[in-house]
């Protein structure tokens, strides 16, 4: 896995979208596993690549940022929400 600051980008994105869709709206789009393997990346990738990750969109609601939860990540910024929506939207339409 080739980690750039564009691979960091939408890893934050990603994880800060569907905690919000979790925690907030008690929606589930991707399997825990695919979650959990998604932070575990990030994690590392954060350690591995320090200085390209202090410059990521995100980098201060993910510096203590450990892989085991999404719980406490900044999902309340209104782009993070707002992506949320569209996404679930998109999927619960996809469903029918």
């Amino acid at each position: 896995m080739s980690v750039t600051l564009e691979w960091i980008n939408r890893r934050e994105r990603q994880l800060l979208v569907h905690s919000f869709l979790y925690y907030q709206l008690n929606e589930n789009i991707i399997s825990d596993h695919t979650f959990d393997l998604w932070s575990k990346e990030l994690a590392k990738a954060i350690i591995d690549h320090p200085e390209t990750f202090k410059q990521s969109v995100y980098a201060e609601g993910f510096k203590n940022f450990d892989g085991s939860s999404g719980y406490d990540l900044p999902f309340h910024l209104p782009e993070i929400q707002n992506a949320g929506y569209k996404i679930l939207k998109y999927h619960n339409e996809k469903r029918k």
